[in-house]
């Protein structure tokens, strides 16, 4: 019996402090709840004392049920399709997050999977063109080089660098009577001669430089060579006769 005097006098001075601390903005802070009757008895027989004497604390009261009902007559909002596919993703990433922290190996094992991730990324939009190109190039190539065949004349072939001088291919039939004489012929880029003559302090008859002329015109030289090119040149060629007694 006294345990249950105790009990009421204490909730009869909760009932008291509660209607000590119970003004206006206290009952306006709490008409949302009392509208709602989610409220605690105790505190709603309070409210219901204090709406009692104050017409303001009514009137917001009215304002506050005209609201939650128009709340509730609102029409229901679905939610899209893609703000619950981010809302999906966002917890997917936060859940990801959480086991990425548990311990070190798991921590590893995302690095490592995003490193992947990363050369995969860089490497993909290169791998496909520099393929395709690889094969074009070959393909463009092969019907080149199939359509196009080119023969390698090594016979008239001149090495780079090195520097000749005019040089006899073939010698005349013609024979050439008379003294041996040393004669200075002009030959062109393309192996003709151009002019002859004696050197100083020689000399031959006329008949003697026709059959020089005839020598020279019937035989073939090669013209002299500087750096790779055919050039112009002179140089100095000796007739002599040899005779065999036999």
């Amino acid at each position: 019996m006294e345990n249950l005097n105790v009990t009421e006098n204490l909730k009869v001075m909760e009932n008291l402090k509660v209607m000590e601390n119970l003004n206006c903005k206290a009952v306006r802070g709490s008409l949302w709840d009392y509208t709602s009757g989610s409220i605690d008895e105790a505190i709603r027989q309070d409210i219901d004392a204090h709406l009692d004497q104050c017409n303001d604390c009514v009137l917001h009261r009215g304002e506050v049920r005209s609201l939650r009902s128009g709340l509730r007559h609102l029409p229901a909002m679905n939610v899209p399709e893609l703000l619950s596919t981010r809302l999906r993703v966002l917890a997917s990433r936060d859940r990801s997050r959480r086991l990425i922290r548990r311990d070190f190996a798991s921590w590893m094992g995302e690095q490592k999977l995003r490193a992947q991730l990363f050369f995969d990324n860089l490497l993909r939009p290169f791998a496909v063109p520099a393929a395709g190109g690889i094969l074009a190039s070959c393909l463009c190539f092969g019907i080149v080089a199939y359509n196009l065949p080119v023969t390698v004349d090594w016979e008239n072939d001149l090495p780079v660098g090195v520097s000749t001088e005019v040089a006899i291919d073939e010698v005349s039939p013609f024979s050439c009577n008379g003294k041996d004489v040393s004669v200075q012929l002009s030959v062109d880029s393309g192996g003709n001669v151009t002019d002859y003559e004696l050197l100083p302090g020689t000399s031959a008859s006329p008949e003697e430089m026709q059959e020089i002329g005839n020598l020279v015109l019937y035989s073939t030289f090669s013209p002299a060579v500087r750096m790779g090119r055919r050039v112009a040149g002179k140089r100095v060629f000796t007739i002599k006769h040899i005779s065999i007694k036999g």
